[in-house]
């Protein structure tokens, strides 16, 4: 299908319908990228979505966020991260003054979504 815009999935998904394998999502394959700059790509977008979900249960309701995540751990997600970086928590936000560490702030959870003038 052509649509307009992008649609990205990140994180960890269960695969296609028709071959259910739990791995993480590789949207980058252009072959023109090295593996330094896939890496901070991924680097960027985990950032992006770790403040967000930061950002949206600082700003919910306490009923609301603790029945969300109380939810998602009962399910046993794993918490968002990208190829070759083993760790639970933590991401790193890439400014234009230099790089913002948030070492032991919580990562969102295990998937998003991402777009820019996406029309279906």
């Amino acid at each position: 299908p052509t649509h307009g815009g992008d649609l990205i999935q990140f994180g960890w998904n269960a695969g296609p319908r028709h071959a259910r394998v739990f791995g993480l999502v590789n949207n980058l394959t252009s072959k023109r990228l090295s593996m330094t700059a896939r890496q901070q790509k991924d680097s960027r977008a985990l950032g992006i979505l770790a403040l967000s979900w930061n950002l949206l249960v600082a700003s919910l309701p306490a009923e609301v966020s603790t029945s969300c995540i109380e939810a998602i751990n009962e399910a046993g997600l794993p918490s968002m991260t990208v190829k070759g970086n083993n760790s639970d928590s933590g991401y790193t936000l890439d400014l234009p003054d230099g790089s913002l560490c948030f070492s032991t702030a919580e990562r969102a959870p295990s998937e998003g979504y991402m777009s820019q003038n996406y029309e279906s």
